[in-house]
């Protein structure tokens, strides 16, 4: 995750940009959520990137307006500056979100992230978000305190003050409660779709009903372990061949798959095998599938996020 590619420029769509000039004369725009003595985390549009501090020049700031939480459910924007200004969220990055083939999340597409034990996923619009999940793994699941800090993470999340009263009041243990349309929920990580997690999940039903994926879309939206571990050899047999000048504008690859680098333009739509290890794990006996990395719903349709790319 911390290797450099050739000296592109990435124009992330997003409404304030730092310049981040990295250490082998390629740019990167975005807006720097979290700095620290050894890494940096930047928001790309429907993306988040952590490089190594070694590999950042130095960084061009201008003036970040804050993210807007109008809505019932706050917009990705909005959750990423949330979670990543959290303690223990330093680390916080994408994971492959593994297709979900039960309960009320089944086969709605969503973005997943990762900061050590800690989980946080949106699903379907991710600027008009069908659900919002936050939730705890392994050790985590024996501490209070952190599914306390779950709890304060959705309560900034929520732009109507009954709606977060309402979550306060929910048990921590196993709950749900429903208001004007909006379902509050806590699922312990012994129940059947929690794969061994504890959530918060706040989700609006008609809203997923919109984003749940069909059979069909499924094969078009998402790819597979062996997928993934196949185009990533390949793409390390394609390193070895002598380097050519790629063009200046190219298509990305239609499926997901692995890359060289985080920072090769197209690499925000592929995931790579160490990246498969933080993925929720397989489901029951069926090959595990992930949804291909920036897809999500808009507009009624399948998109993924539109990137320039130019050169130095």
């Amino acid at each position: 995750m911390k290797r450099l590619f050739v000296a592109f420029a990435v124009a992330a769509s997003v409404a304030s940009g730092d310049t981040i000039k990295l250490t082998n004369g390629g740019t990167l725009e975005g807006v720097v959520l979290r700095e620290t003595e050894t890494s940096v985390v930047v928001k790309l549009k429907y993306g988040t990137v952590t490089l190594s501090k070694s590999d950042v020049a130095s960084i061009e700031r201008t003036q970040a307006t804050a993210a807007k939480t109008d809505a019932r459910l706050a917009s990705w924007e909005r959750c990423v500056e949330v979670v990543v200004s959290r303690p223990w969220a330093a680390d916080f990055q994408p994971i492959p979100a593994t297709v979900i083939d039960k309960g009320i999340l089944k086969n709605v597409p969503y973005f997943s992230h990762r900061a050590g034990d800690y989980e946080f996923n949106i699903y379907g619009d991710p600027d008009r978000p069908a659900c919002l999940e936050i939730g705890v793994q392994k050790e985590l699941l024996k501490s209070d305190a952190a599914k306390k800090e779950c709890l304060e993470v959705m309560l900034a999340l929520l732009g109507d003050e009954k709606d977060r009263e309402v979550l306060k009041a929910l048990s921590l243990k196993i709950d749900r409660k429903e208001r004007e349309g909006l379902t509050l929920e806590v699922t312990p990580e012994t129940a059947e779709d929690a794969y061994g997690g504890w959530w918060i999940s706040i989700y609006d039903v008609k809203m997923l009903d919109a984003a749940r994926a069909t059979e069909k879309e499924l094969a078009d939206i998402t790819t597979s372990d062996d997928e993934i571990e196949k185009e990533e050899k390949e793409a390390e047999e394609e390193k070895k061949k002598p380097k050519k000048d790629p063009p200046p504008q190219a298509d990305p690859p239609k499926k997901g798959g692995s890359t060289a680098a985080p920072y090769d333009p197209y690499g925000h739509y592929r995931w790579g095998t160490r990246e498969l290890r933080w993925a929720r794990p397989r489901i029951q006996t069926t090959p595990r599938r992930v949804y291909v990395r920036g897809f999500h719903r808009s507009g009624g349709r399948y998109v993924r996020p539109s990137w320039g790319v130019r050169r130095r």
